[in-house]
């Protein structure tokens, strides 16, 4: 009770106004750096000391008159670097100090805009940004950052929760990195991707040599490829539920076929059409990633080489396991007519079968436990 008295009489500074906010935008032309700030009046006030009359209201004349402190209070606490480590703030300076939205009453809310501008030595290369405006009174203040590097389109970033720096990388050299997380993506992807894997294994064991095997595996590639460049950039859609029952269809296909073939024969075509449907599937775990991935093609590529890597290399430990297996390979006296020995070929092939068949009931619904 004697805290807000003191606080209503002056005596006591009241807490910190709750939600804490700004906005900055960052334009960067060469080694020069623009940065546009819009904070809470409130905030500053808080922060440094404007208020001459204690009204928790800024005036302008208030403002310019603490112009020379509002510019070493900012420039203090929103640092620019031309490298991440160690991190050297340029040199920089309060150009403007504009007072807006100043209609008072209980809703009205002032906001201060300052201009900001940075010199660095040379063309800068890449860009870290250190923000903790306010943070000794609002220790959750957020920064909205908006930065234009150059002629590149804008990239956003929010600054508070714990991330107070942010190393921005411009797209020339983004690219490279963005391409090599989505290649690990791709790799990780299809190692954990059994469905995938079964129906490749499932056409591997009923290859008849090691050219059936290449076509097998390239008309794959193809075909998923295309389907999951379409789908991921949003030419074609398709339910995610019917993909994962086709998916599960295909590999009892696959498996049912082989049973009852008793030919050795290419599966070039099997393994295009189906791989179409699984690009789909590839599609649907990709595609939440690109919504906010400007670099899409990068992505897109990187993603598709890594799911390429990691199943070539899968074909490959499969391939060298078959070749040296022993049991009997022969066709109408060809010794050598079939990829994989008889037993393993019919055991897989039921496998193959029976996995996709439990795969689609349970993805359908239709088990007591799913």
């Amino acid at each position: 009770m004697w805290l807000v008295v003191l606080a209503l009489l002056g005596l006591v500074s009241p807490p910190a106004h709750p939600d804490s906010k700004s906005s900055s935008r960052i334009v960067v032309a060469g080694r020069s750096v623009h940065v546009e700030l819009a904070c809470q009046a409130l905030s500053l006030l808080e922060s440094v000391p404007l208020d001459r009359n204690g009204d928790r209201w800024l005036t302008d004349e208030e403002l310019q008159a603490g112009r020379v402190a509002v510019g070493e209070y900012v420039l203090a606490r929103y640092a620019l670097s031309a490298g991440a480590a160690p991190f050297e703030p340029l040199q920089g300076e309060l150009r403007e100090l504009t007072l807006v939205d100043v209609a008072p009453g209980a809703f009205g809310e002032q906001r201060v805009v300052c201009s900001l501008a940075f010199e660095a030595p040379t063309k800068l290369e890449r860009l870290a940004v250190r923000v903790q405006l306010f943070h000794e009174n609002n220790p959750l203040h957020r920064d909205v950052a908006t930065l234009v590097w150059n002629d590149e389109p804008p990239t956003g970033f929010l600054f508070g929760e714990g991330a107070l720096v942010w190393e921005f990388e411009p797209l020339a050299e983004r690219r490279v990195s963005t391409l090599a997380s989505y290649v690990r993506l791709g790799i990780e992807h299809i190692g954990g991707g059994w469905d995938h894997l079964a129906f490749l294994l499932g056409l591997l064991v009923a290859a008849k040599g090691l050219r059936s095997l290449l076509i097998v595996v390239t008309s794959f590639t193809l075909s998923h490829s295309l389907t999951l460049a379409a789908a991921s950039l949003g030419w074609v859609d398709v339910p995610s539920r019917l993909v994962e029952l086709a998916i599960a269809l295909s590999i009892a296909y696959v498996g049912a076929e082989t049973l009852l073939v008793r030919r050795p024969a290419s599966r070039g075509f099997e393994a295009f059409g189906f791989g179409l449907i699984h690009g789909l599937g590839f599609a649907g775990f990709l595609g939440e990633s690109l919504l906010a991935e400007p670099l899409k093609f990068e992505a897109l590529l990187g993603f598709n080489l890594g799911v390429e890597l990691g199943q070539l290399a899968a074909v490959l430990c499969a391939a060298l396991l078959l070749r040296f297996l022993p049991g009997d390979r022969s066709f109408e006296g060809d010794p050598r007519g079939w990829f994989a020995p008889r037993w393993l070929r019919f055991s897989g092939a039921g496998l193959a079968l029976l996995t996709g068949l439990y795969w689609f009931l349970e993805r359908a619904g239709w088990l007591p436990w799913s």
